[in-house]
């Protein structure tokens, strides 16, 4: 299995899993019984789900350098420097 179809699969995941998510986040909501710290909880999830699939979407339709720089904090000037330099 290449790299893209394994990327491919783990996005499609993602995204399911926040389907998910949201359908149990409706399902809490209109049963009156769901204590509101579940309500919150479960939003969390999903907001947290949203955020890994926002990075994984800018990762994968992206430059890797500039994902490097934005959520990794990569110096790329940092890193040409020391590739130039021999020991």
């Amino acid at each position: 299995m290449s790299d893209t179809d394994k990327m491919m699969a783990f996005g499609s995941w993602l995204s399911t899993k926040r389907l998910q998510l949201t359908a149990e986040l409706y399902s809490l909501s209109v049963n009156t019984k769901a204590p509101i710290d579940a309500v919150r909880l479960k939003a969390g999830h999903i907001e947290a789900t949203q955020q890994i699939l926002e990075a994984f979407t800018k990762l994968y339709r992206g430059d890797l350098n500039k994902f490097e720089v934005d959520y990794l904090g990569k110096d790329p000037e940092k890193e040409d420097k020391e590739s130039t330099d021999v020991p």
